[in-house]
């Protein structure tokens, strides 16, 4: 019995005057834990299943300096995009995808001229784009929402570039994957804000 007290002082000694199982510094040891397991799977992190998907998709997303890009005023973007500030119309109230992403895509494509807008098909292209400091390269943006729900796999994005020699365009041939995931990463983001918005709504 006395021996059971004294390991049960010992342990609450030594853990009051311990700093704890962080060392005291929980950020600092959360941050070393990142880089051991990755923000995704530290398993020190509370994430639900969806909160888990959303860290996964913005990981792939960054680029090899692991930045996501340049932050979009996406309730702005909303805002304009329903105010009439796009456009843009689609026909049918029936549609087979997803309102949300396809809402999602032409508010994020809204600044590019658009050659195909099919909403039954769900498939968005947009015309050549070209920019004054680069004029011997065009590229356009292809969107294909995929699914019926608000699914973070439901949009897929492909970026075509050519580059322009001898008065004849070629396609560069180069892969532009970070790219890709960064515009299917925007267009979640706006669809996820346009769904909060609906069930407020």
């Amino acid at each position: 019995m006395i021996k059971l007290s004294l390991t049960l002082f010992v342990i609450v000694f030594l853990q009051s005057c311990s700093k704890g199982l962080f060392d005291g510094n929980v950020q600092k040891n959360m941050e070393a834990m990142d880089k051991i397991h990755g923000v995704c799977n530290n398993p020190y992190r509370e994430y639900s299943k969806a909160q888990r998907k959303i860290c996964e998709d913005k990981e792939r997303a960054a680029g090899p300096d692991g930045e996501i890009g340049d932050p979009l005023n996406i309730s702005q973007m909303i805002r304009d995009f329903r105010s009439g500030g796009s456009s843009t119309q689609y026909k049918g109230t029936s549609m087979s995808i997803n309102k949300n992403l396809w809402e999602a895509s032409l508010i994020m494509l809204d600044k590019y001229p658009l050659d195909i807008v099919d909403s039954q098909g769900g498939f968005i292209s947009t015309g050549w784009i070209t920019e004054k400091e680069s004029p011997n390269q065009r590229c356009l943006i292809k969107v294909n929402i995929t699914s019926q729900e608000l699914l973070s796999n439901g949009a897929k994005v492909k970026l075509l570039c050519e580059q322009k020699e001898l008065d004849v365009w070629y396609q560069d041939e180069i892969s532009y994957t970070n790219e890709e995931k960064n515009l299917t990463l925007k267009i979640l983001d706006i669809a996820n804000e346009l769904s909060l918005i609906d069930k407020l709504s």
